[in-house]
């Protein structure tokens, strides 16, 4: 069974996604294949909504143990603030 909090956080980026970009994503992969999440996450990031962004960081939060992935966008915003 799969955590209510990443399960609302998956749909709320579904509607958000199909809403403002056209684009339908699977809520049921988003749960499953880390590969299919890091992506609907980049596109979260690169859409330029402030809600998607904090969403696709929410729903990152939401993993355990903590993915490389994570791991790489930490270090990623540091060294954008460092310029």
């Amino acid at each position: 069974m799969h955590d209510p909090d990443r399960h609302q956080i998956a749909r709320r980026i579904h509607d958000l996604l199909m809403h403002e970009m056209g684009e339908d994503v699977d809520i049921n992969l988003m749960l499953g294949p880390p590969e299919y999440a890091r992506a609907v996450l980049s596109l979260c990031r690169a859409c330029g909504s402030a809600e998607l962004g904090r969403l696709a960081e929410q729903f990152l939060m939401t993993q355990t143990p903590l993915p490389a992935l994570r791991a790489a966008a930490t270090i990623n915003s540091s060294l954008s603030t460092r310029r």
